[in-house]
């Protein structure tokens, strides 16, 4: 079956000009959503006027000139317009409230097949409706839907009457979900979950985690300090021989005024690749200071009562960007079910220096991003996974073929159960 999607007038004079609204506003993200993930034909409608639009029947009736030709406020918001670049699609000029040459045209991208039909835009009120029973009208036999989430009308209980008006027409009106991250909300309650985890799981005992001077372990010692006190966080830095950027470790510590240890790994490393009676691989000599910095982190934690924060992201997880027995591991783990961008926001919510809150993520390793080795950005990554909005095919295929390979990393070690 074809689907066909119609974007009402999203123009720049009804969004935020000359007839706009902190509605309209607010629904630009959700548009801009549903076209990039729309799989389809989409046909987007321009309110068009011109010069003499005072002395036409609509000016008199709502004598504001807008979306006059040419000008401005004519053209399409530039989020929705951006969004269309890379959609097949069609411009529609009409100078009322309903397109007469709409219905037509949506015949002939049917081709004469099965297809479906779905508005969205402003004035849910007026021009939405207008299209929407005017297609109804011409297609009784089609399915014909309108998001909600994805309208706005002149005002909320305009918008909710005429959405009452197209469910009679048989109208099939839906809202879809739509993301919002609500960082103060998030925050309290991450707070709130590492208290009641230590009040069940050691209380009086110290926060114990490997601080690298990224985000996440930033972010994480600043949510245990929140909820602990920064009397009960400890944070160990573990350089293999120099580290370059061991002053952002040095940076949130001092920041935070929690305890710190500095333990080199180098002595261990070498110990370890030295005595090995073989060539390690390049994965194995990467993976190795991971674990023995897991392996210190613990050993820390075990002389000073304490419980081990993990301190992985849910982006870095989904495409196993972890080492397994090394930062994947912990006692409790605050950010495993945040992506990037969401730590990224708790931790400007937290007061955390901007250095270390936007220093591009690096494991350490290899002398590059992570960006870089995975070959897509964390952006990208986290609005595939939080909005299903897909980056190009290539970064999808990438994407997915990793998740797919590295779902064993989020499992537990698989045990024989015998039948006894």
């Amino acid at each position: 079956m074809k689907k066909i999607l119609v974007v009402v007038d999203m123009q720049k004079d009804f969004v935020d000009g000359a007839l706009g609204s902190a509605e309209a506003v607010a629904i630009v993200p959700a548009v801009v959503n549903k076209i990039k993930n729309f799989d389809g034909e989409i046909f987007a409608t321009l309110d068009t006027h011109f010069d003499n639009y005072m002395d036409t029947n609509e000016g008199k009736k709502l004598p504001v000139p807008h979306c006059i030709k040419g000008t401005d406020g004519w053209k399409l918001n530039g989020d929705v317009a951006d969004a269309l670049k890379d959609k097949k699609h069609t411009l529609v000029e009409k100078n009322t409230f309903g397109s007469v040459t709409l219905p037509d045209l949506i015949e002939k991208a049917a081709e004469g097949g099965e297809f479906s039909v779905e508005l969205i835009g402003l004035c849910t009120d007026i021009c939405v409706v207008s299209n929407a029973l005017m297609i109804k009208a011409r297609f009784p036999e089609i399915s014909v839907s309108v998001d909600e989430a994805c309208c706005a009308g002149v005002t909320p209980e305009k918008h909710a009457a005429a959405l009452d008006t197209m469910r009679s027409c048989q109208i099939d009106v839906y809202k879809s979900k739509i993301y919002k991250f609500d960082v103060e909300k998030v925050k309290d309650e991450c707070v709130a979950w590492i208290r009641d985890f230590f009040e069940k799981n050691g209380p009086g005992c110290n926060a114990v985690l490997g601080v690298s001077g990224g985000k996440d372990s930033s972010v994480t010692a600043a949510l245990c300090v929140e909820a602990l006190g920064a009397d009960r966080v400890i944070g160990v830095l573990m350089p293999n021989g120099e580290q370059a950027d061991i002053d952002m470790s040095k940076l949130l510590v001092n920041h935070l005024g929690i305890k710190h240890f500095v333990v080199n790994i180098k002595d261990a490393y070498d110990g370890v690749v030295k005595n090995v009676p073989f060539e390690l691989s390049k994965q194995s000599r990467e993976n190795l200071p991971p674990r023995l910095r897991m392996s210190t982190v613990y050993a820390v934690s075990q002389s000073n009562n304490g419980r081990v924060a993990n301190t992985c992201n849910l982006s870095e997880d989904w495409v196993g960007y972890s080492t397994r027995y090394g930062d994947s591991v912990g006692d409790f783990s605050p950010l495993s079910n945040l992506t990037v961008q969401e730590v990224k926001a708790i931790g400007r919510l937290l007061g955390l220096p901007a250095v270390l809150v936007d220093k591009a993520p690096a494991d350490g390793l290899c002398g590059k991003t992570d960006e870089d080795n995975l070959g897509f950005t964390y952006a990208e990554l986290d609005r595939y996974i939080r909005e299903g909005i897909q980056p190009s095919p290539e970064k999808k295929e990438r994407i997915d073929s990793l998740h797919i390979k590295n779902a064993f990393k989020l499992q537990l070690m698989p045990s024989f159960k015998p039948e006894i």
